[in-house]
């Protein structure tokens, strides 16, 4: 068994473990008769650095609009479900029920479903069983009043205005919900006004830092709480190393690539004497850093594997987790998102189809003229290479009819396949310009991520692929 499972399915054993003797069901209920026959299925956050979505349950709507289901959690949970055009969200607590009243159900244009990058509308759901007590109440009727005077304080602060009161506007609003002693709730109204604290420069980063975060409890489930980590620590391996103090950070990850370095260089700053919150900034600067252009990946990928192997805290292996799946699944050597797409006579094709086969993939457009001047490219490369190098095509056509007639006109014999029924493919390739090319090995792991294009002398690089592997 590879080492690297094993460690991570013990401890996924220990957290399960743990779950099954503190989780307890939270019931979610309702009716709504416009969503018949439809599945409501409910998500969470595995951890709030890098937003990854795990499914905690479904629900089937009746024929006659009801549904009921039970979920596990073992702390208040920030839950939510895509249902069309909107994100409807809540927070349930172990042990209770909820009874939801859906928003009218509004389906997706077919130009919003099909495009990758639409962004749903965010609804605090209705919930027709709450009382003033509960976590859902008292955070929908606090941020109201919170972001009433938030969104005038911000502007004032933007214009130049040094006659803000926000110790008063706390005070005003504390002297309404501190009456309400609920623990989620406490943090996240604490964690509310540390970032109205930092966002109007009242407090430095550090201020912050050493009053909400230096030896506190981390929250990692707290969105209030992850919320304010996540700004005070954004991108913190660029802005401490251009310190004196913190300028090694660089050469650790660089070219020592180098946890116990790192960790050493960063124990220099006072505000991270605490080791926990050390590793959590850690894995925040990591993250971070895959998105800038300051740090080799290979050297941040070293010292994420690092922490991996030697973190102690069950939460930071999931998060390091994540952010290993998030940042590598476009980069030579990993396994590309799988898809399965239909084809122009409407049989599904899955990648894996294609395995023992270079795979040469490429996102078009039917309407891109570079794209068209490249498939007479593309139909000559298959037919020289067709024994060892599969061309799969995938349309970014809305209409599918609209391949079909472009297959059918020009005679290309390839596998063309349209991303109509999983738009988030184009997504998860991050193409951003048509035409994007990725070559894939006969192992399914990505060699060229981009691939050049036919124009640029694609063939010579395959020729390199193919003779660096003993095949020529």
């Amino acid at each position: 068994m590879n080492i690297k499972f094993a460690r991570f399915t013990l401890f996924f054993i220990i957290i399960a473990t743990s779950n099954i003797v503190f989780a307890q069901p939270v019931t979610i209920k309702g009716s709504s008769l416009p969503y018949a026959g439809d599945e409501i299925v409910f998500y969470r956050y595995s951890d709030l650095i890098t937003m990854s979505e795990e499914e905690v349950g479904k629900c089937k709507v009746e024929s006659n609009g009801a549904f009921s289901c039970q979920l596990k959690i073992s702390e208040t949970t920030f839950l939510f479900s895509h249902l069309g055009v909107y994100r409807i969200y809540l927070f349930i607590e172990p042990g209770k029920t909820y009874s939801l009243a859906l928003p009218d159900k509004e389906e997706k244009t077919e130009a919003q479903r099909l495009n990758p990058y639409f962004r749903e509308t965010d609804l605090f759901v209705g919930i027709t069983n709450i009382d003033k007590n509960d976590i859902n109440y008292l955070i929908n009727s606090f941020d109201l009043a919170f972001n009433e005077k938030f969104d005038i304080i911000i502007n004032d602060t933007y214009k130049g205005k040094s006659n803000i009161n926000v110790d008063s506007l706390i005070n005003s609003i504390e002297s309404i919900y501190s009456k309400f002693n609920q623990s989620y709730f406490n943090i996240y109204r604490n964690y509310r006004y540390g970032l109205l604290k930092q966002l109007t420069y009242i407090q430095k980063a550090r201020v912050t830092s050493e009053k909400y975060f230096l030896n506190k409890p981390v929250k990692y489930n707290n969105t209030a709480f992850m919320e304010l980590f996540n700004l005070v620590y954004d991108k913190y391996f660029i802005f401490f190393g251009r310190t004196e103090t913190g300028k090694a950070v660089f050469k650790n990850i660089t070219e020592e690539k180098s946890l116990y370095n790192l960790k050493k260089t960063l124990s220099t700053d006072n505000v991270l004497s605490n080791d926990t919150l050390k590793e959590l900034v850690i894995l925040k600067g990591l993250h971070d850093g895959f998105y800038e252009d300051k740090f080799s990946r290979s050297a941040l990928l070293t010292i994420l594997d690092s922490l991996y192997f030697t973190s102690k805290i069950p939460e930071h292996l999931v998060i390091a987790e994540n952010i290993k799946e998030k940042v590598t699944h476009l980069l030579a050597g990993f396994v590309p998102a799988p898809f399965e797409l239909y084809d122009s006579k409407g049989k599904l094709v899955k990648l894996d189809d294609f395995k023992g086969k270079y795979v040469y993939l490429n996102f078009c457009t039917s309407t891109s003229y570079t794209c068209l001047q490249e498939f007479s490219l593309l139909q000559k490369l298959y037919e020289k290479h067709k024994q060892q190098l599969e061309i799969v095509t995938i349309c970014v056509d809305k209409d599918i009819q609209d391949m079909s007639n472009l297959i059918h006109t020009a005679g290309y014999d390839w596998t063309f396949l349209n991303y109509g029924n999983k738009p988030e493919v184009v997504k998860e390739f991050d193409v951003r310009a048509y035409p994007t090319y990725f070559l894939i090995g006969p192992d399914k792991k990505l060699i060229l991520s981009p691939a050049p294009s036919p124009q640029e002398n694609f063939e010579i690089q395959f020729f390199k692929v193919l003779k660096s592997r003993g095949e020529i």
